[in-house]
């Protein structure tokens, strides 16, 4: 019987005889036991291990299939199985449980299913028809089936990934081995060499391996010929399913190297760790594999090893053992003739102690088991989120602290974004980027169109468990595209409500009408937040029948790291009056200059400047010619794109935005933060980010006139500006600190994932707070 206080995860495999995967998943199983609920389905038969997981009280169900025939019988007690124990992951190994069991899982309603690739991916030519069609059709489903995908090696990962697999759902967990039952023991060595009737001083080399083609049998066999020849009196003892006198092929691969009587064939063993441990060097001769859990096993018990370079077992035995190319008999027995020749030397006995020691530090059993288990926990917890913005150096400027304090959460972070340079930075930082045919203008409808199901299919793909869509029209049609796809949650961020709804003539009425019911369309999801940032955009998408209010969390901003954004004493000089901004028209960039050409002589010395470039994709940014007029005309200097705010605020005495509307605007919130005077227009956003006549100054918008003498009287009053700036100082300090718009972000986040109703929220006033 389950515990329904652990996480419930069933594995499929396609049957439980002698093998690396095998043997891996009862490590994996009976090690992590007391952290989950088991359960193992056995596509054939119990084999080997099925008694052994049921001893470690882990129940193991088996289906009967026939080995490499499908049965409509037991897919439909496998669909019936999944249905019934209803778990929090499946987890399937090797490629024909990946195909049929993931299938299955899926069509049961099971959204975590685990892929688990064994095999190499090379020469797969030279295994069988059905594997190969397996292979080939979970290439094509790998977007679709699972969740992740687990390799067992990094070449593996990467040859798959060529074959088609989906390589942002790609991990590599390597094999882990526990320490305890895999070292050296000199009795175990001593009672195996008597009972095989080999002195100790006699070389022993040795091959654990099934027959089959891709272990290459052959290359080893020619190889140990020439070894015989160079040390007589040297042994190969042969280990796995097919290595017995009985097989017609092998005896005649020994005979035709005239070694028989230097072969022992050992056959199928269940205790390999005391095999390994009679051995001297430890011989890999495969020609395809992924990870090679008998390299790793044969270093731990302190055997050497010569290997070729196949999967990642050059990766593995690092320095501390020997690689040749596959295939390549002369180069096989050569680093043979080598190990057999260092014997019993200093440096020998370094190099197996080393190799010890990396088993130990790299491919512990315990940091397997706590890698699966970290990777079952993400997916049974639901928490993949999907952030979806226009612009990825937006992302970077204004949301990068919401979506590092999710991941610290334990959320699986996705971004989707247009190209561009600050796409190089989301990666270096460590987050899944998809990139998303976005256009600034969305002036061609098909395009648009296009845009939408680009969502649709990539929600589709990815699925997460929350879509969090910011800027207008990721909003609007993120909204859309995560209905079509039935995102289970939705948050839509709406920073502002643009040009769309602050433009006036036929075109803007006429956008702003379209605008409206893609908004009622888009923010229409049964389970979603909406953000806003003040309380005038909220109550306009309400009356126009957007948003429910239910639906509406009030964030303030973005936020600013107060603990990274010291507080700075003026400096002294002519006073600077600095609006930190995009070049457009509805910033009121316009009002700036003018207020700035009106003040050009006053006694002050008041200086104008701006920090902000052009937004050539925005209907509403000026052109080059209007750039390069003002810069000649010499009233505002323009500083263009800057990376250093919090320098620039430093050198500054003013904060100025004149704008026509704003979500709440980051510029002031950082001007806040630097302790300078704030001197905005009175619309919403604005006057949300200020508390006026203590913090800053309002004015009425697109007015120069009153701008320029608000800025000029605070030119004039040091007192008093800097009597405001220290105020926006405890402003920010108590109101806008990042900390507390990631806690507000993550409580959204978690109120949808546990489907709770939102709550109406309360009128925010900007106030003070108590020194």
């Amino acid at each position: 019987m389950t515990n329904p206080l652990k996480l419930h995860v069933v594995h499929i495999i396609g049957g439980l005889g002698q093998g690396g995967a095998e043997t891996v998943m009862y490590r994996l199983l009976t090690q992590s036991v007391s952290q989950f609920n088991h359960t193992v389905i056995s596509l054939t038969d119990m084999g080997v291990f099925g008694p052994r997981l049921q001893q470690a009280n882990i129940e193991v169900i088996s289906l009967g299939m026939s080995s490499g025939r499908l049965s409509l019988t037991a897919l439909a007690a496998l669909f019936r199985l999944l249905k019934t124990l209803r778990p929090d992951v499946v987890q399937t190994w090797m490629y024909y449980a990946d195909l049929i069991g993931g299938v299955v899982a899926r069509l049961a309603g099971i959204r975590n299913v685990i892929w688990g690739i064994r095999n190499s991916g090379a020469h797969l030519e030279r295994t069988s028809r059905a594997v190969r069609i397996c292979a080939w059709l979970s290439a094509r489903l790998s977007g679709v089936i699972p969740a992740a995908i687990v390799a067992c090696a990094n070449d593996a990962a990467q040859r798959h990934q060529t074959m088609g697999y989906t390589a942002a759902k790609m991990q590599v967990i390597p094999n882990g081995y526990d320490m305890t039952r895999w070292c050296p023991d000199a009795a175990t060595r001593i009672r195996l060499r008597a009972q095989w009737g080999i002195p100790l001083s006699t070389p022993v080399l040795g091959a654990i391996a099934r027959w089959h083609p891709l272990k290459d049998h052959a290359n080893l066999i020619a190889a140990f010929a020439q070894v015989v020849k160079a040390h007589p009196k040297a042994r190969l003892v042969l280990v796995g399913d097919g290595m017995t006198s009985s097989n017609t092929d092998l005896h005649a691969l020994l005979s035709q190297h005239s070694v028989v009587s230097h072969v022992l064939l050992l056959g199928r063993r269940d205790d390999i760790p005391a095999v390994m441990n009679a051995l001297d060097i430890h011989v890999l001769s495969s020609c395809a594999e992924g990870f090679p859990n008998v390299v790793a096993e044969a270093m731990a018990v302190g055997v050497a090893n010569v290997v070729t370079h196949v999967g990642d077992a050059a990766e593995i035995v690092d320095q501390f053992g020997w690689v040749v190319a596959a295939r390549d008999h002369d180069a096989l027995a050569h680093a043979l003739n080598e190990a057999v020749s260092a014997m019993g030397t200093p440096a020998m006995a370094v190099r197996l102690q080393k190799g010890r020691e990396r088993v130990k530090s790299t491919f512990s059993l315990n940091t397997m088991v706590s890698r699966y288990a970290a990777l079952w926990d993400k997916l049974a917890g639901g928490r993949r989120l999907l952030m979806v913005v226009n612009n990825p150096a937006f992302v970077v400027s204004h949301r990068l602290p919401v979506i590092q304090a999710a991941r610290k959460a334990g959320y699986d972070v996705h971004l989707a974004t247009m190209d561009g340079p600050a796409v190089a930075t989301l990666k270096a930082l460590g987050f899944v980027h998809h990139v998303v045919p976005m256009s600034r203008s969305g002036r061609n409808p098909l395009k648009e169109l296009f845009t939408i199901y680009a969502l649709w299919r990539l929600f589709r793909r990815v699925r997460p468990d929350i879509v969090h869509t910011v800027t207008i029209k990721p909003v609007l049609y993120g909204g859309i595209a995560a209905r079509l796809a039935r995102v289970p949650g939705f948050v839509a961020a709406i920073s502002g409500l643009g040009f769309v709804f602050t433009g006036s003539g036929v075109k803007a009425r006429l956008l702003r009408d379209i605008a409206t019911r893609l908004y009622r369309i888009a923010l229409g999801h049964p389970n979603s937040r909406i953000i806003f940032q003040n309380p005038d955009d909220s109550r306009l998408l309400q009356k126009i029948g957007a948003v429910r209010e239910s639906q509406v969390t009030m964030i303030r901003g973005s936020g600013v790291d107060m603990q990274a954004w010291p507080y700075e004493p003026e400096r002294a000089g002519p006073p600077v009056a600095l609006m930190v901004s995009r070049l457009l028209k509805d910033k009121g960039v316009e009002e700036f200059v003018e207020a700035a050409r009106s003040s050009k002589n006053h006694p002050s010395g008041l200086q104008w400047k701006i920090a902000g470039s052009l937004d050539p994709g925005n209907p509403a940014s000026f052109s080059l010619e209007t750039l390069a007029q003002w810069k000649e005309e010499g009233a505002v200097t323009f500083l263009g794109e800057c990376d250093n705010i919090g320098q620039q605020y430093a050198q500054a005495h003013i904060a100025v935005l004149p704008s026509y509307r704003e979500g709440l605007p980051k510029s002031l919130i950082e001007a806040a933060a630097s302790g300078r005077a704030v001197v905005t227009t009175d619309v919403p956003g604005c006057r949300d980010a200020i508390v006026p006549d203590e913090t800053g100054l309002l004015v009425p918008v697109k007015d120069a006139s009153a701008l320029a003498a608000a800025v000029q009287r605070l030119a004039d009053d040091k007192a008093l500006r800097q009597t405001m700036g220290l105020a926006g100082r405890r402003l920010a300090e108590q109101v806008f600190d990042i900390r507390e718009v990631q806690r507000r972000h993550l409580e959204s986040y978690a109120a949808l994932l546990a489907r709770e109703p939102a709550y109406p929220p309360k009128r925010i006033e900007p106030h003070l707070p108590d020194q």
